[in-house]
């Protein structure tokens, strides 16, 4: 009660300050700023960052509506943020990101996220795109873009993120937008490489112990970009599946597909393509609260391989539009029992009544419990209102960040919780990639470890004050309690056969190993894998939406193609 007096006192005093500002809003987010960039690239374009703005709110921190730390409390923006738990030792936490320069942001903590030691990893020789992901073993894997855009490298740390060792090569050419996983025994990477995925994989037999790479799989017809790769249950460290959409250009509709690799590490390759799910969210579709960088349906997976009710569910979740360019977007999930074959309809994870945008979304598994848990930005709370609902006087383009969970294989979705604590708005962070064009989740004995890029400056810790450059910040989301609110949607359900298909390139080789300091362990949580077929999935009953008016959209001018980032 005292925040929102507080906030709606601030509202009155801000009304004196926004109408000049407003304008100003409008004009640096006009159409013409858009940038036009060919097919089947977008992570690893960078533009520069735009100037500072004045902003609509006074410079003052404002309350803090939930109980966030600030992780990274940096100078400069942090955003495109993946943060890890170590499952070996779950008080030890690993935050990564692009920021400033051309390296990795890094941050660590070995108390449960109450302090954090921060620096940056690759540093000088990283361009962007760091995604991470830890194993049983207690190996961190980074996969990122090299600073000259024509690598994908691997980093290792057997530290607790600590440190990291050299990088090892997985790819080279026109590349874009990496993405790692692990299985029981496997790391896998997959890329875009000239407009088409590839991947490869790894054994990996212990803590430090792992390679050589297998050669670089082609998979069939994969023209896309701006998927992710997922590691389920099976011999030779497991069976992998990867997403993507297509087309990568324009602001949709688009087609999310996949394809299975059954065997894994074994001989056989990624079998024909599987379309998965429509959406009307294009590769760069502008809504307001990204109307500089744009947004793509970031379609994410896990496989689960915990042996628990749903063991070898596919969980697929993405970003659709519910009439083309109304800005109204919607996080999505859909689910496969079958390795990916046949798929149910989309079920809604964002359970707000409003028309405003959600977007990148990016889904964890908790392997203990086999809970399957989403995070994505916000703007249902976006009315206009300066204070209590934004950060100027426009509606829906000030976002929050907010997370569910669903422990019925995804039928149904805890009730949404603002992660945040107040709104964020990109434009004021002045930031090339406004949010970025991803958040990297993890799951972990019953809690979402959820960060975020952020400058509501709630606490006053942002060094550079308050709705300017973003820092990341943290707080996690309890993976249990609330009564589930089914919001499944209709929809016709795509089937299709997988046929294994792969053809090779040179392999290079990689052995890595990482300078060692004290982390605190703690007896590893072992994780089943077997590979019984779960029953149906029970359906929900659906909620109806009223149906939203479509907003007005302009056309953007064509722009030369920015150069990456140097």
């Amino acid at each position: 009660m005292t925040t929102r007096l507080h906030l709606t006192t601030l509202a009155a005093v801000f009304a004196l300050f926004t109408p000049a500002t407003s304008i100003l809003h409008a004009q640096v987010h006009r159409a013409t700023d858009r940038m036009d960039v060919p097919d089947g690239t977008r992570k690893c374009i960078f533009p520069q960052e735009r100037a500072p703005r004045p902003t609509d709110l006074l410079l003052v921190p404002l309350a803090c509506l939930e109980p966030v730390v600030n992780v990274s409390a940096t100078t400069g923006n942090q955003a495109e943020s993946f943060v890890n738990v170590n499952p070996t030792n779950p008080n030890n936490l690993v935050a990564t990101s692009n920021t400033n320069s051309n390296s990795i942001f890094r941050a660590y903590s070995t108390d449960a996220g109450a302090t954090w030691t921060r620096g940056t990893i690759a540093t000088n020789v990283a361009c962007c795109d760091g995604q991470a992901a830890w194993d049983s073993f207690g190996n961190l894997f980074l996969v990122y873009i090299n600073a000259s855009v024509n690598q994908i490298n691997v980093i290792l740390s057997t530290d607790g993120g600590a440190t990291f060792g050299a990088p090892v090569t997985a790819g080279t050419g026109s590349v874009d937008q990496p993405s790692i996983a692990v299985g029981n025994g496997s790391v896998w990477v997959d890329w875009n490489s000239s407009g088409s995925m590839v991947a490869r994989g790894a054994p990996v037999t212990g803590l430090g112990a792992w390679g050589p790479f297998n050669a670089q799989q082609t998979i069939p017809s994969a023209s896309g970009s701006f998927g992710g790769i997922a590691v389920g249950p099976g011999p030779n460290g497991g069976k992998v599946i990867v997403t993507y959409q297509s087309p990568t250009g324009g602001q949709g509709p688009a087609t999310i597909y996949a394809n299975v690799d059954a065997d894994g590490l074994g001989a056989g390759g990624f079998g024909s393509r599987i379309t998965v799910s429509s959406t009307n969210v294009g590769g760069f579709d502008f809504i307001p609260a990204q109307n500089g960088r744009s947004i793509d349906a970031e379609a994410g997976l896990v496989w689960d391989a915990t042996g628990g009710p749903f063991n070898n569910r596919i969980y697929l979740v993405y970003t659709d539009e519910t009439v083309n360019e109304n800005n109204d977007t919607d996080i999505e999930m859909r689910t496969s029992t079958d390795d990916g074959a046949t798929w149910t309809a989309p079920v809604r994870v964002n359970d707000d009544a409003t028309t405003n945008s959600q977007f990148l979304p990016y889904v964890a598994l908790d392997p203990t419990t086999g809970t399957v848990a989403v995070g994505f930005h916000d703007c249902r709370n976006d009315n206009g209102v300066p204070g209590p609902g934004g950060t100027n006087t426009i509606p829906n383009d000030d976002a929050e960040y907010y997370g569910t969970f669903s422990t019925d294989g995804g039928a149904t979705w805890a009730p949404n919780r603002r992660l945040s604590g107040g709104f964020s708005n990109a434009a004021d962070a002045a930031n090339g990639i406004d949010f970025g064009d991803y958040v990297g989740l993890s799951a972990f004995a019953g809690k979402l470890y959820a960060m975020w890029a952020d400058n509501a400056n709630c606490d006053g810790t942002n060094p550079n004050g308050t709705l300017h450059q973003f820092d990341l910040y943290a707080n996690p989301l309890i993976l249990t309690g609330g009564t589930p609110s089914p919001t499944p949607t209709a929809s016709t359900t795509p089937t299709a056969t997988a046929t294994a298909t792969a053809t090779a390139t040179a392999t290079p080789t990689a052995t890595v190993t990482a300078t060692a300091t004290a982390t605190p362990t703690a007896t590893p949580t072992p994780t089943a894998t077997a590979t019984a077929t779960p029953t149906a999935t029970p359906t929900a009953t659906a909620t109806p939406r009223p149906t939203p008016t479509p907003r007005p959209h302009t056309t953007p001018r064509p722009r030369p193609t920015p150069p990456p980032r140097p």
